[in-house]
């Protein structure tokens, strides 16, 4: 996650937010632009990154329940 903290500040600003946008796609990752002067988007980013982390914990736990699952013996 890519967070363009301070757009709250406009005159100052030195990232636009399309160029904010594309790097975060270039990554790969989400973008969001927030202010904690202003609280603009911070529980946002805060509560998308909850979910991304607990999106990330399950994929791993069940690619783990099927590693367990699949595997052969042979006697």
């Amino acid at each position: 996650m890519l967070v363009g903290n301070k757009c709250d500040m406009v005159k100052e600003r030195e990232v636009q937010e399309k160029e904010g946008q594309a790097l975060a796609n270039r990554l790969g990752c989400t973008f969001v632009e927030s202010s904690a002067k202003t609280f603009v988007n911070v529980e946002r980013a805060f509560f998308t990154l909850v979910r991304m982390i607990r999106a990330q914990r399950q994929d791993a736990e069940r690619r783990r329940g099927l590693q367990k699952q699949s595997s052969c013996i042979i006697l």
